[in-house]
């Protein structure tokens, strides 16, 4: 048992969340979207802390992070989500290409400093990095590369997006509680038998008891479990299903849930299709979820498989939106009591190792930024 280094007073209140943006959000590499969401010439509006960013694909295909105001009258270039076709200002269409320089300006004669020296006036970029197809964006001028942040989780984010190909399904839901209370809750599944018993305990395939999940805590700041498959459900899925499903580029016989500090989860079950969530803090005592399903390409299935897939997803659809309801409502309880909590958390030894190893990162990244 141990006590959580996370006060009470950090989950509601205003003034830390601000400091939480500048000092926490600014020096990490912050998860952005899916580098294929961005090709045939579509852009992306999101907001890392307090920062609207615009985000698109370069002529050569780099990903690009630029701040999402307009270089003439700070005009916000675009909303939050996809867009199509060329960034262009909806207050006076200055148009900008892929490099984030205006090329496009109404009555050029009005503006002869910016049609002579126009990369003078492109919009201003943040480092922006890729891991396979997942975008990472640091809004601090100084700061490790990306591999070297992510450490292992970049061999495994990279390997993970060989075979993605699409998004199946997706959605963005409001949690009336700060980020790292559902955070914290993804980590562990102590609260499963209590808040999950019709959904997460029902569940075939993985192995049951307390030994089964195995935690890995190496990194200072990510952390991820491997849950491995019940043998005989295995033997199963392998004699039945999975000839009819064919081959998929990185196929595991486990569950695994990665948290990439600060806000990014990736999970799955044996990697024929990815659960990538962003926990967005929209307010002290609100975070926004933008879930992902992501799928992957199949090498020889049937017709039959193709169907058989095509449920999976479709039940998996249904039973991540019964387990968000779940989760939402037992988060914005965890909420209520923090308004009025004085004493820390207790932590358990064990079952609550990675919520402990959140604490010490959550620590550890808000210290080396003030020192």
């Amino acid at each position: 048992m141990t006590t959580g280094l996370i006060l009470p007073d950090f989950y509601r209140n205003p003034a830390h969340l601000a400091h939480e943006y500048n000092a926490l959000f600014k020096a990490a590499w912050n998860f952005v979207g899916m580098r294929f969401e961005l090709e045939g010439g579509l852009h992306r509006g999101i907001k890392v802390a307090d920062t609207d960013l615009l985000i698109q694909l370069d002529k050569s295909g780099k990903p690009r992070a630029y701040r999402n105001v307009c270089s003439h009258r700070h005009a916000q270039l675009c909303d939050q989500g996809l867009h199509h076709g060329p960034v262009r200002c909806p207050y006076h269409s200055w148009t900008y290409d892929r490099e984030g320089i205006p090329v496009g300006i109404p009555q050029q004669q009005a503006f002869p400093e910016v049609v002579a020296n126009p990369a003078a006036y492109r919009l201003q970029e943040f480092a922006c990095e890729v891991a396979g197809q997942f975008i990472f964006v640091r809004l601090s001028e100084n700061g490790p590369s990306l591999q070297d942040y992510l450490g292992e989780e970049f061999d495994f984010l990279c390997r993970a997006s060989t075979g993605m190909t699409s998004v199946h399904d997706e959605f963005r839901q409001e949690v009336e509680a700060n980020w790292k209370v559902v955070i914290e809750n993804s980590l562990e599944g102590y609260h499963v038998p209590a808040v999950h018993n019709k959904t997460f305990m029902q569940v075939e395939g993985m192995q049951r008891g307390y030994e089964a999940p195995v935690d890995h805590l190496e990194h200072p700041l990510h952390s991820h479990i491997v849950h491995p498959a019940d043998p005989e459900w295995l033997a199963s899925f392998e004699r039945r299903v999975e000839p009819k499903l064919g081959k998929w580029h990185w196929r595991f016989a486990n569950y695994t849930h990665h948290l990439i500090f600060p806000n990014l989860t990736v999970t799955s079950f044996m990697g024929y299709s990815y659960h990538v969530q962003r926990f967005e803090p929209t307010a002290v005592d609100r975070t926004t979820v933008h879930s992902r399903s992501v799928g992957v390409g199949f090498e020889g299935q049937s017709a039959v498989g193709a169907k058989m897939l095509e449920q999976i997803y479709s039940d998996s659809k249904h039973f991540t939106e019964r387990v968000f309801g779940e989760d939402g409502d037992i988060c914005k309880a965890v909420q209520l009591g923090l308004n009025s909590a004085v004493n820390p958390a207790v932590i358990g030894n064990g079952i609550e190792s990675r919520v402990a190893h959140f604490h010490r990162a959550y620590q550890a990244m808000l210290h080396a930024e003030a020192a």
